[in-house]
């Protein structure tokens, strides 16, 4: 009898995953249609579709800085056919700065991170410099006159323009927009001075001199703007700021599921044409293992936390 309970244990989980998925897989992003995140996921989905099966459901559901979409797929049924698209916010940044009804670290099962963006120091026109040392230089010979732009508070470029001010130790004004495209078109307009983020579209406006390229955020140089120099060749050598985009799936997913899925991304993203679709937007395939990807939101959810506290930083 328990030789049978034994075999029974061990084949369920097999057969589960041989039958999965049975029907199409909803895919949550909890940001507004046409997201960073959903456009790349749409890149690499039919991909993902022909290795598994099924297609994906792609469901932008925004509100609470990506919280509703996040706490909705936390309290789906643990089956393998409601999956989160989230962020780097998402997993290591929002519990620190909101109340949140679930868990991010422990409410999920960490799928694999599919793609990453580094993020991009960039400034107006209207500021006398063109290095990140010029812009430190002018910013402390005029104290509290710079100013960055955001996507909102709490938002990852909010937090990267904290964190040159406290590299640099200087003063800049934070300046929310609701969105990204907005903080963008700020900075075209010279109502903002600093951005560091994504620029969707920034090599038109840089070959049209509305916006200069200081540096990465990053310790490497990147392939979008290899004359760029790196983070570390700008003075700082710490620096480590991006957006990744993962897949997620509610706690007590089955791991011959999550598997699967993994194992499903990580073949999509080999694909020739993915890469260079990847390469042109400055998007890195990642698809690193679940285990690896659990350990890498611990420690930059505590490393966020730190940073975050240190700071001061809140949201009204």
């Amino acid at each position: 009898m328990l030789r049978f309970v034994l075999l029974f244990a061990v084949l369920v989980p097999q057969a589960w995953a041989q039958e999965y998925p049975s029907h199409p897989v909803r895919v949550v992003v909890p940001y507004g249609a046409g997201s960073n995140g959903e456009g790349g996921l749409r890149i690499v989905a039919p991909e993902v579709e022909k290795r598994l099966g099924q297609r994906l459901l792609i469901e932008p559901r925004p509100g609470g800085g990506g919280n509703v979409g996040a706490a909705a797929v936390a309290a789906a049924p643990a089956d393998g056919y409601t999956l989160m698209l989230g962020a780097t916010n998402n997993f290591t940044i929002n519990q620190h700065l909101y109340k949140l009804s679930f868990d991010p670290v422990s409410a999920f099962e960490p799928v694999t991170i599919i793609f990453d963006v580094p993020f991009i120091m960039y400034a107006s026109t209207t500021v006398p410099a063109r290095t990140v040392q010029e812009v430190v230089a002018y910013a402390k010979a005029n104290p509290g006159k710079l100013n960055y732009a955001s996507s909102g508070a709490g938002t990852p470029p909010h937090l990267a323009g904290e964190m040159v001010s406290a590299l640099a130790d200087i003063r800049m004004t934070h300046v929310p927009y609701k969105a990204a495209a907005q903080s963008i078109a700020a900075l075209l307009a010279g109502e903002v001075h600093f951005y560091v983020g994504l620029v969707p579209g920034a090599q038109q406006h840089i070959d049209a001199g509305r916006i200069r390229v200081l540096a990465t955020a990053t310790p490497q140089r990147v392939q979008r703007h290899p004359e760029a120099p790196s983070a570390r060749e700008a003075g700082f050598p710490t620096m480590n700021i991006s957006t990744w985009w993962a897949f997620v799936a509610p706690k007590g997913t089955p791991k011959a599921v999550v598997d699967k899925l993994h194992q499903a991304v990580e073949s999509a993203v080999r694909e020739p044409a993915v890469r260079e679709r990847y390469a042109q937007l400055g998007m890195v395939p990642v698809a690193n293992r679940p285990a690896e990807f659990a350990a890498q939101i611990k420690a930059e959810a505590a490393a966020w936390g730190e940073f975050i506290r240190n700071r001061n930083i809140r949201i009204e």
